[in-house]
């Protein structure tokens, strides 16, 4: 039996297993597949730091929160600019906007993503809260796709 904190397979499981099959469906010429595993890759990974420092992780709301949280306080904006850009492929599962080259170029912005999501992890302190006050939560589902919230008044 699972319960949401504790998946069957691990976050990084997941997230290494996505990021395979993304590679295979950009292969074969799958946008909509590649689009959604690439997605779920960088999902996985954010979930990953949050449950490692007990962080809430219960919506898309939540990954932007993380996502946007870390780039501050890593003083790393490119983390959630990255996001941003990878998050469009999420919306391309149901679009079918972008050509495979596209693709291919967020999974690289995806990679990249997650080298930098485990430098700024590794290098935070280990009792980082996350920010609890709903201002913050709603600034960052209002700025969201690549805007980084440390150019905005908290």
């Amino acid at each position: 039996m699972s319960t949401q904190s504790q998946p069957i397979e691990s976050h990084a499981a997941h997230r290494d297993r996505l990021l395979e099959h993304a590679r295979e469906m950009i292969e074969a010429g799958d946008r909509l597949q590649a689009s959604e595993k690439v997605w779920g890759a960088v999902v996985h990974a954010l979930k990953v730091v949050a449950d490692e420092r007990g962080w809430p992780f219960h919506s898309h709301v939540d990954g932007l929160i993380i996502a946007s949280w870390i780039a501050e306080q890593s003083a790393r904006p490119d983390i959630s600019n990255l996001y941003g850009a990878v998050s469009d492929l999420h919306q391309n599962f149901y679009v079918d906007e972008h050509p495979l080259d596209v693709i291919r170029d967020r999974l690289l912005g995806a990679e990249r993503f997650l080298g930098l999501l485990r430098e700024a992890h590794r290098t935070m302190p280990p009792d980082l809260q996350m920010p609890t006050n709903a201002g913050y939560r709603n600034r960052a589902a209002r700025y969201g796709q690549g805007e980084s919230l440390s150019e905005q008044t908290l």
